[in-house]
């Protein structure tokens, strides 16, 4: 997908899960079960922290050929990373919590804004991964639809 593509269609698939989180009360955001046993609050420092994995990513291949150290890694490998990432900001207010989820896409979008057209390409190691980012929003999209429907 060329750049203006992949980045237009990141930014349509993060509101569509954006909204679809704010949709929820504050009673039901901090209730267990939106994704696995993660929260409302903690599905946000999820799609917050693999925005900033991919961008560090991108950037470090990009500049180095170097992948990170997670490429290829076993799905528990991820799960444990995925649960120490959520972890260092579990306990942040909740204001705080959407604060750190919408500024850290904005500087993601910002960074790719500013990556030549060759980073974008499907076959790349940086365009696999940058094309992955709408459709981990719209995974998880769907585990929080399927958890409003539950309540």
């Amino acid at each position: 997908m060329e750049k203006y593509g992949a980045i237009k269609k990141i930014e349509s698939e993060w509101i569509v899960f954006t909204k679809l989180a704010e949709s929820f009360s504050e009673k039901d955001r901090i209730r267990p079960g939106a994704i696995g046993y993660w929260n409302v609050h903690e599905a946000l420092l999820h799609i917050a922290d693999w925005d900033n994995e991919m961008m560090m990513a991108v950037k470090k291949f990009d500049e180095t050929g170097e992948k990170p150290e997670w490429d290829g890694s076993s799905e528990d490998a991820i799960n444990q990373l995925n649960e120490q990432l959520i972890s260092e900001r579990r306990n942040l207010d909740p204001a705080l919590i959407w604060k750190h989820f919408k500024e850290t896409h904005i500087s993601f979008v910002e960074f790719l804004s500013t990556c030549d057209e060759p980073v974008f390409s499907g076959d790349s190691f940086t365009g696999g991964h940058i094309n992955f980012a709408p459709q981990h929003y719209q995974e998880h999209s769907k585990d929080l639809t399927c958890f409003k429907e539950s309540l």
